[in-house]
Formats: C-alpha cells, structure tokens, sequence
C-alpha cells in the first residue's frame, strides 16, 4: 500500500509542477496584453476617450493621433495597424 501511495504523491508532484509551468509560460506570454489592459477606460471626468484599434488602450481623444479615421495612442500603433 506504501508504494501506491508514493506513486500518487509523485504524480500530484509531477502535475503540480506542470500546472505551475504552465502559468509561468502563460504569464510571460500574455504580460504584454496585460500591461495594456491596465489603461484606465474612459473615465466620468468628462474628458473624451477613444480606443486605439492597433494596442487596444484607451487615449484622451486630444492627445490621440487621428490617421484615416481611427485615432491612435502612438506614430508606432498608427503604423501597425494602417500596414495591415
């Protein structure tokens, strides 16, 4: 019964080590996303926001860049996204 018992211990190790891999990959991988979804939506202050298409964050619409009807946070987004 000792051996059953240490092959279930070492299984729920192995997985356990697999699953906490699994979310370190994950992390690193979708931390760019992450960053840019920590921008603030538009807020009830009054000012006017607008999302820029390419990175997905949200702009004051007077600091946006407006290119072919789409408003930017960046020349480097604006770029991206009107190369497609």
């Amino acid at each position: 019964a000792w051996k059953g018992s240490k092959l279930i211990l070492r299984l729920l190790i192995f997985f356990l080590f697999v699953y906490l891999l699994f979310l370190l990959i994950h992390s690193l991988l979708s931390g760019g996303r992450r960053r840019q979804n920590l921008k603030q939506p538009p807020s009830e202050s009054g000012e006017e926001m607008v999302l820029d298409p390419q990175c997905q964050s949200y702009v004051p619409k007077e600091a946006a860049l407006f290119r072919r009807g789409h408003y930017f946070c960046s020349e480097e987004c604006a770029r991206a996204f009107l190369s497609r």
